[in-house]
């Protein structure tokens, strides 16, 4: 959840400034800081809040079903990470093309989401590695 309003990737032009950019023009000024709400809108709401559900059922419940589910969960936030997050982070996209001395800068919530994601998997994995009798 919070990785839905942490900054995900951002681009920086003049010293961190983005009123350069709000400036010129607002329509590129509002991709200077994307947060993971405006990278994937409510999706991984809904993911955070089946993985708090199904680490309930895993850890509370004894639930093997619920531990592989939890894992899948984990899992699909990985992957959506590094498949579109991490290329973006990289990019200066149409901010770029106008200046020439953007940079892209990757932010926490970057990292938070994948931190997420492994942690996830592991819960899973630790409830299945270690069931109760």
């Amino acid at each position: 959840m919070a990785t839905l309003f942490t900054t995900i990737t951002s681009v920086d032009v003049a010293d961190g400034s983005c009123e350069v950019i709000y400036d010129s023009n607002t329509r590129l000024g509002d991709r200077c800081v994307l947060s993971g709400f405006e990278r994937h809108g409510p999706a991984f709401a809904l993911l955070g809040v089946l993985a708090v559900v199904m680490a309930v059922g895993a850890g509370l419940g004894g639930s093997r079903p619920a531990a592989l589910a939890l894992m899948a969960i984990g899992l699909v936030g990985v992957v959506v990470t590094l498949a579109t997050d991490l290329k973006a982070s990289g990019e200066t996209g149409a901010i770029g093309r106008f200046y020439g001395n953007a940079k892209a800068v990757r932010g926490p919530g970057l990292y938070l989401e994948l931190l997420a994601g492994a942690l996830a998997v592991a819960a899973g994995l630790v409830r299945l590695v270690n069931p109760r009798e």
